[in-house]
This record gives C-alpha cells, sequence and structure tokens, in this order.
C-alpha cells in the first residue's frame, strides 16, 4: 500500500510544482516542490529518491501531507511555530529585575537557588535551576556567587602576602 502513494497522479501538475521551486525562497519549500515535480513527471520511485535524496519513509509522510492539505503541505510550517509562552510575564519580569537591584545596592548577592525559591515563593511558578540564570541575564546581572572563604583564614595573613605591582 505505501508504495502505492507514489504511484497514485497527484492533483498538480508538474509545471505548478516548478513555478512554486522557482519563486519560493524557502529552501524547505523549494526542495519539496522539485520531489513532487518529479513525481508528477512520472518518473520511477527510485529515481525520484535518489535525485529528492529523501528517504523512503520521509517521502511517504510528505505524499500523505500533501494529499491531505495540498499545495499548503509543501510549506515549511516551522516559521508559523511561535514556541512556548514565557514563564514570566513581563509584570513578573519586571518585579523580579526591581527586586535584584534593590538587593544589589544592600550588597546582597543572588544566586540561582535563591532566585528559584522567590520565583516559587512569590509566583507560585516552578522553574528550572537553569533558566533562573536566564530571568538574571535579562535583568542585567550575571549569575555570581562570592568566592569561598576558609574558616581558618587569617585576612592579616591573606594582606601581607598579596604582591604589590
Amino acid at each position: 500500500m505505501a508504495e502505492t502513494l507514489l504511484t497514485q497522479p497527484l492533483q498538480h501538475p508538474a509545471d505548478v510544482f516548478w513555478q512554486i521551486f522557482e519563486r519560493s525562497t524557502c529552501a524547505v519549500e523549494r526542495r519539496r516542490a522539485q520531489f513532487f515535480a518529479l513525481l508528477a513527471e512520472c518518473r520511477s520511485t527510485a529515481e525520484v529518491l535518489s535525485l529528492s535524496r529523501y528517504s523512503r519513509v520521509t517521502a511517504y509522510g510528505l505524499v500523505k501531507r500533501y494529499r491531505e492539505a495540498g499545495l499548503a503541505g509543501l510549506m515549511d510550517a516551522r516559521h508559523t511555530n511561535r514556541g512556548a509562552p514565557p514563564l514570566l510575564t513581563a509584570d513578573e519580569q519586571q518585579r523580579l529585575a526591581a527586586r535584584l537591584h534593590q538587593d544589589f545596592e544592600q550588597d546582597i548577592v543572588w544566586d540561582g537557588k535563591k532566585l528559584q525559591a522567590w520565583i516559587e515563593e512569590t509566583f507560585g511558578k516552578t522553574v528550572h535551576l537553569g533558566r533562573t540564570y536566564e530571568f538574571m541575564r535579562a535583568a542585567g546581572f550575571s549569575p555570581q556567587t562570592p568566592r569561598p572563604v576558609h574558616v581558618g583564614g587569617d585576612p592579616a595573613a591573606k594582606d601581607e602576602f598579596k604582591t604589590k605591582f
């Protein structure tokens, strides 16, 4: 049955597909138009797959999509994908940035874990640790933590050890 997908006549003639191929600026749409133009010219399945460099499975999927959507099935739908909605609204991001700036003026250093807990407590949203660093960068901060200080360290000895250039 799968072989019949490529041997059934198409709804449009080859010249329609070649026109789409010539005027399109999208590489995906051009490649698909070429594939269907070759099919419409009644070339063998092996030759079409060889010239288009599509696998057999991908070719069957494209033909199925074309049969369901027509010429619109040739278009690359990734251009219309808006992606996932933002985790924090613009107002929440402004509140976060204001809090970070306020604490920065008081010499309070935030790290990802602290920001993660604050977002959960304030907004009731669970955020992965990696995303907290994105929020910090968007607010104009870099994720930094102070260098660790040894418990038995002597500040006077440290100052004395420093070399002066």
